[in-house]
């Protein structure tokens, strides 16, 4: 296939040997199937991509859910997007709105939409690129029982906040901290779809990804008290962002360092505990060797602080091992001084027939 991407997590993993859905570049479709396309409305050019890329495929969609953020995360480009998922069939999309100061309601509001959307439909495309992580788990969730194939679409990028220079002057100017992708702390969020009751009372291990933010892991040890923090760094798969890797280790190095008996180093300084921000199937690796080691004897809490497409492993993982326990902590502010990112470098999906029975094979 021409399309697909050759790559490799590093490493031999239970999920090479369980054969999850590889990841390749989105493929153009024909309107040879019933489709459901659910994005969000984002004020970024790639909460465009993927409708973008499929412009000249004719009406591939037959329906469309879209979630609009309110407050505004920042000036979204609706007009835009209901453009270009008209030109290729859904002409009337639904709108659904994420109040995303309270969240809470959206795992019941979401799911009474989908039983509304979904009768008769072959395949659901869930666009993540304009997904806050949050929404990411509760919409994947929500397709839990559907029989249909999934097909989870993420654009990449050109270019990330913060550059290279805007991080360096950070560390001796604080006020450059609005350059970063988030900023600040405001609220905890669980929900009962990602929740486990599994070993109350027992001592906590608490799994965070690094991150720009470091304040949203510190309000989490604030709340949970765990026994032990355990961090994934992020590993971008591009050569020019390789610096982010240290960066945000760096970001985080008084926790790792309260926390260095659970966190330990390489011979280059590095955490040893790394998963791609890309390849999702890495996240799933991690979270495999943590729940193997701890779960038995301790609760397993994570917090979405990762990427997107972390954060799609992350659905996985907790769908294999279901008392997993999932918060969200919410940033304070997503604006940025020029933006998140620029531009759309990649389309990637991951496609997932026959979506209810294969999350009851990773329970097996």
């Amino acid at each position: 296939m021409k399309n697909r991407e050759v790559f490799g997590s590093g490493s031999q993993s239970n999920s090479q040997t369980m054969t999850l859905p590889g990841r390749s570049f989105a493929t153009k479709l024909h309107p040879d199937k019933k489709r459901l396309f659910i994005g969000a409305y984002g004020f970024e050019k790639r909460s465009l991509g993927w409708a973008i890329s499929q412009k000249d495929q004719g009406s591939i969609l037959n329906r469309a859910l879209m979630i609009r953020y309110s407050p505004s995360k920042g000036r979204n480009r609706i007009k835009l997007l209901k453009q270009a998922i008209s030109h290729i069939g859904a002409s009337t999309p639904v709108d659904f709105t994420l109040n995303i100061r309270s969240p809470h309601s959206i795992e019941e509001s979401l799911s009474l939409k989908l039983e509304n959307l979904l009768p008769h439909i072959d395949e659901v495309i869930v666009d993540i690129s304009a997904m806050t992580k949050l929404l990411i788990l509760v919409c994947l969730r929500n397709l839990g029982k559907f029989k249909g194939t999934v097909r989870i679409v993420y654009s990449e990028a050109e270019v990330y906040a913060p550059t290279q220079e805007e991080y360096e002057q950070s560390k001796h100017d604080m006020e450059m901290i609005a350059t970063f992708p988030s900023r600040g702390f405001e609220s905890i969020i669980r929900m009962k779809c990602l929740s486990s009751i599994r070993m109350q009372g027992q001592p906590v291990t608490m799994v965070a990804f690094t991150s720009f933010n470091e304040q949203l892991v510190r309000h989490m040890l604030g709340t949970i008290s765990p026994h032990r923090l355990l961090f994934i760094n992020g590993r971008p798969p591009r050569e020019d962002f390789a610096w982010r890797e240290r960066a945000t280790q760096e970001i985080h190095k008084r926790l790792i360092g309260e926390y260095s008996a659970d966190n330990p180093l390489n011979d280059q300084g590095l955490l040893d505990r790394v998963a791609s921000t890309l390849e999702y199937t890495e996240t799933i690796d991690r979270l495999d060797e943590i729940y193997n080691r701890f779960g038995i004897y301790e609760r397993i809490i994570c917090a979405a602080t990762g990427s997107k497409m972390q954060t799609v492993g992350l659905f996985f993982a907790k769908m294999k091992h279901p008392d997993i326990h999932i918060e969200y902590p919410t940033p304070d502010s997503y604006f940025t001084k020029n933006g998140i990112s620029k531009e759309i470098r990649k389309v990637h999906e991951i496609v997932v027939p026959r979506f209810s029975e294969f999350l009851t094979s990773l329970r097996g």
